[in-house]
């Protein structure tokens, strides 16, 4: 189960440990459930997210997609400088609203 917080129409939703192959089909599968429940705008806090695969990006893209298809929002924030290098190496970060902070991408 994920941590979760409501601020407004914003879910946040608080990531940890490592997004890799072990966990990331889950964490997908939670996130389209929330998103079912009529959570169109999230809001990903990973800033206790130590490590992301392939997997990972895959169940993020997925969750975009999703979000996306309902006219809805993703955004990421508080990501690691470790994780953000991976997001830049594999050029994904222009497909992703990603913020500082949690006020911040709260406030976008």
């Amino acid at each position: 189960m994920l941590n979760t917080k409501k601020a407004g129409d914003k879910l946040i939703v608080y990531l940890e440990g490592r997004l890799d192959v072990s966990v990331a089909n889950e964490v997908e599968e939670e996130l389209g459930k929330l998103i079912d429940d009529n959570n169109h705008h999230i809001v990903l806090n990973m800033d206790a997210v130590e490590y992301m695969s392939s997997s990972g990006f895959r169940a993020c893209i997925a969750t975009l997609r999703k979000l996306n298809a309902r006219e809805g929002t993703l955004k990421l924030c508080a990501i690691r400088p470790s994780v953000r290098r991976i997001f830049d190496v594999i050029e994904l970060t222009s497909l992703f609203d990603i913020y500082e902070t949690e006020a911040e991408a709260l406030a976008a």
